[in-house]
């Protein structure tokens, strides 16, 4: 027993390693992880030097163990040549689909990040500072609008079509889409979007960042990528933003007729020369800054990032809420909370159950879409995702924006719970069904600015006729008919940002 006790770190450090390996992050926003489960540099699984002689010393004592005590120690080293050989396969794997260099690729970076000094982030709070000059302009319009051009970018240059976007791309931007190998765009899913730059002048500049994920279709291949990549888009002073309707559509910037009636930049209804961001943004730039090979991360372990950091929060949050407050009396801080609660316990059953249309009250339509992809994901690989006991613990007030057509609250949540991933089979693949893990999400609910007058609901029904929820695919209530998903009647979620990708 002596030797035993003597031997005892060890097989504590055997058992903390394979414990370690068997945490994974996968719950709706982030869990699954749009970045994949490559890592984004050097591969290293050391925590310092003398890893090999510590690694020499464990066999050692494994195989003492072996001998003078052969039930303890066989099944030790057993795990531990498993572990090895699981780690050597992963490593192989990951050398083998993960590069930084983006110039292996057809779709080359046009652009080139400026010197490190001038790239200054810019906040949520300053893009509506555009209000001042087109006070129609409303950043949760905006930002439905530029993701809905993202995923048309990439769907457009493949068979270089990219020239069917004339009227949102300038030619030079345009001919660095083109990309006649490229097939098929397909899944293209937003991760993370931040604010890079502002420019104001006769032409306001905005330079956007996009962490995503999408696969590319070459002589019928399919290859999935996590991309990191910039998009600067630029409108006259002068332009007024479309009206929330078109906020989600591609369509002539001037009059609105459908997009086949533009050739080039001329809109054949109205007659007018409608590219250039003379009317609404247009893309100048885009480059690619990352590019790594990624397939979905439905099972891999990803560390927390980012709960020790400090809550980011606007000087004028407070005041703000205080605003929607003033023109809606209704409005409650308490009731708000339980609003956010009520929408992350049922996103936590629809992501558990893969039933994610149950989650469709709750969220806008782009969460939906991206979140629906993964869901779909994991039915493919026959794989299912658990949240079980999931909680809020705490929320704070981060952002608030209020503008013409919508406010938008951004909290910050944290929560707890056990996250673990299980086969059709009931293998556990993943996670821990005993340890919880604690996490923390800035999640943003938008809510049209006209005040209904109602107060925020906090149980499961319809926000405008009050019955009990039946949402349909589309968004509308399967009793009243009306469109519930876009937060005109209650808050809805519309984004879910992790600690490391929030800026503001």
């Amino acid at each position: 027993m002596k030797r035993l006790r003597r031997h005892l770190p060890m097989i504590l450090l055997v058992l903390a390693i394979v414990a370690i390996t068997a945490t994974a992050i996968a719950r709706p926003g982030g869990g699954e992880s749009y970045s994949g489960g490559g890592s984004s540099g050097g591969d290293s699984d050391s925590g310092g030097g003398g890893g090999g002689g510590d690694s020499a010393g464990l066999i050692i004592d494994l195989l003492i163990l072996c001998v003078e005590y052969p039930y303890i120690g066989i099944p030790l080293l057993l795990i531990v040549g498993g572990f090895i050989v699981f780690r050597a396969i992963s490593r192989s794997k990951s050398n083998s689909w993960s590069t930084n260099n983006a110039s292996n690729y057809a779709f080359r970076p046009q652009y080139r990040p400026p010197p490190q000094p001038r790239r200054v982030a810019v906040t949520r709070a300053q893009i509506d500072g555009l209000r001042s000059q087109d006070p129609e302009f409303s950043v949760v319009l905006f930002e439905d609008f530029v993701y809905t051009l993202y995923t048309e970018l990439h769907r457009y240059r493949a068979r270089s079509n990219i020239g069917s976007l004339a009227a949102y791309v300038q030619p030079a931007a345009a001919q660095a889409f083109n990309d006649p190998s490229l097939e098929e765009v397909r899944g293209v899913v937003v991760g993370a979007m931040r604010y890079v730059s502002l420019a104001r002048g006769d032409f306001n500049t905005v330079e956007i960042e996009f962490e995503a994920n999408y696969s590319e279709i070459r002589q019928g291949r399919e290859q999935r990528l996590y991309v990191v990549e910039r998009l600067t888009l630029a409108r006259a002073a002068t332009a007024k933003s479309r009206p929330p309707a078109r906020s989600r559509t591609l369509d002539c910037p001037n009059c609105g007729a459908p997009l086949q009636n533009v050739r080039g930049d001329q809109c054949s209804f109205c007659k007018q020369a409608v590219g250039g961001g003379r009317f609404d943004w247009a893309v100048t730039a885009m480059g690619r800054l990352k590019t790594e090979q990624r397939g979905p991360a439905l099972t891999s372990s990803v560390e927390e990032v980012g709960n020790d950091m400090p809550t980011i929060i606007d000087p004028n949050a407070q005041n703000n809420a205080n605003a929607i407050r003033g023109k809606d009396p209704t409005f409650d801080w308490n009731q708000f909370q339980l609003r956010v609660g009520l929408v992350f316990a049922q996103l936590q059953v629809a992501w558990s159950s893969r039933e994610w249309l149950r989650a469709r009250p709750f969220v806008s339509d782009n969460l939906f879409q991206s979140q629906m992809y993964w869901i779909d994901m994991y039915i493919q690989q026959r794989v299912r995702n658990i949240t079980e006991n999931a909680r809020i613990q705490r929320i704070d007030l981060a952002s608030v924006i209020s503008d013409k057509h919508y406010d938008a609250i951004t909290v910050r949540v944290w929560a707890t719970g056990l996250d673990y991933t299980m086969s059709e089979d009931g293998r556990l693949l993943s996670g821990s069904r005993s340890k919880e893990r604690a996490y923390s999400e800035y999640w943003t609910l938008i809510r049209g600015a006209q005040p209904s007058g109602k107060p925020t609901k906090t149980t499961p029904e319809c926000p405008s006729c009050g019955a009990p929820l039946k949402i349909a695919m589309t968004g509308n209530c399967e009793y009243c008919k009306v469109k519930v998903t876009t937060g005109e009647f209650d808050w809805v979620l519309s984004r879910i940002e992790q600690d490391e990708s929030y800026g503001g």
